[in-house]
C-alpha cells in the first residue's frame, strides 16, 4: 500500500481535510513540518522554514523517512509528501540536497497526488504559517512544478466545502 500526498500552498484546507479524512476512518499522517515547526519554536531553534530552510528540511526529512517505514494496511494520506522540501528550498534559493532528488518517491507514494489549490478567501495566518498570500502563491507553483518534475499526476481539489472535498478523495481513490 502506498500513501496518497495531500499537498498544497499554506492554509489552502489541507489538515481540515485530513482531520476530516481520519475521523472518516482513513489512515493519516499529520503534517511532519508543522510538527517539526512548534517543536522547534518551543527550543528557540532558528530551524524553521522562515530562518533556516535548509536546517529545517533536515529535520523534516528524518522524521518523514521513519514515518514512510511505517507499515500501513490500507491506503493512507500524508498532510505534504517529502517532496514538498523541495519547493520550500527553491522559495528560499537554497541547494536541493541530494537526498531529496534521489529519493524513490514512487516506492512510498502512490502516483496520484491530491494539490489543494490556493484560496484567499480561505487563507490566514498563525504562529507556524507566517507566510504572505503572495508568498504562497509562489510556493504553489513550485509545488506544482515539483510534483509535475517527479512523474506524479495532479488531481486540483475543488474550492468547496469538506464534504465535498473529502467526497472528491474517496470517489477518486475508488
Amino acid at each position: 500500500m502506498k500513501r496518497y500526498i495531500i499537498t498544497g500552498a499554506p492554509s489552502t484546507g489541507k489538515t481540515t481535510l485530513i482531520n476530516s479524512l481520519q475521523e472518516n476512518g482513513h489512515t493519516v499522517f499529520e503534517e511532519v513540518s508543522r510538527r517539526i515547526i512548534i517543536s522547534e519554536q518551543q527550543k528557540n531553534s532558528n530551524k524553521t522554514p522562515w530562518e533556516d530552510v535548509f536546517g529545517f528540511t533536515k529535520l523534516v526529512y528524518q522524521q518523514t523517512i521513519k514515518e514512510l517505514h511505517t507499515p500501513i494496511l490500507q491506503h493512507a494520506f500524508v498532510d505534504r509528501g517529502l517532496a514538498d522540501n523541495i519547493a520550500y528550498l527553491q522559495l528560499k534559493k537554497q541547494p536541493v540536497s541530494d537526498e531529496f532528488l534521489d529519493f524513490d518517491y514512487q516506492k512510498f507514494y502512490h502516483k496520484t497526488v491530491f494539490f489543494c489549490p490556493i484560496w484567499e478567501e480561505i487563507y490566514t495566518k498563525d504562529k507556524q504559517r507566517l507566510q504572505s498570500f503572495e508568498e504562497a502563491k509562489k510556493l504553489q507553483k513550485l509545488l506544482l512544478n515539483t510534483y509535475q518534475n517527479l512523474g506524479f499526476r495532479i488531481l486540483e481539489i475543488p474550492k468547496t466545502n469538506v464534504l465535498k472535498r473529502l467526497q472528491f478523495i474517496v470517489t477518486t481513490i475508488k
